[in-house]
């Protein structure tokens, strides 16, 4: 039996900034979204940990995440550039 209410990840990415932009857009267009992720491996083996942060929503909100993210017009250069 699926559980609605349960926790999935989304998505895993390697910067937390990255990570924390797209739990925005999420939670700007209505669904819970939480980052989790190895803060012990993102600063002591940055560059050597693939997708430590990984953001998660509720299994019934997952569709819907995918559709906000598909068309959302946040790109990678748009998040590289508030990274500068």
């Amino acid at each position: 039996m699926v559980k609605e209410d349960e926790v999935v990840v989304f998505a895993m990415y390697d910067d937390p900034v990255e990570a924390n932009i797209v739990k925005g857009v999420l939670e700007s267009n209505g669904v819970v979204a939480g980052v989790m992720g190895d803060a012990f491996a993102n600063t002591v083996m940055k560059g050597f940990s693939q997708g430590t942060m990984r953001v998660v929503v509720f299994r019934k909100d997952l569709k819907r995440a995918h559709e906000i993210m598909d068309s959302a017009s946040v790109d990678d250069q748009e998040i590289q550039n508030s990274q500068d």
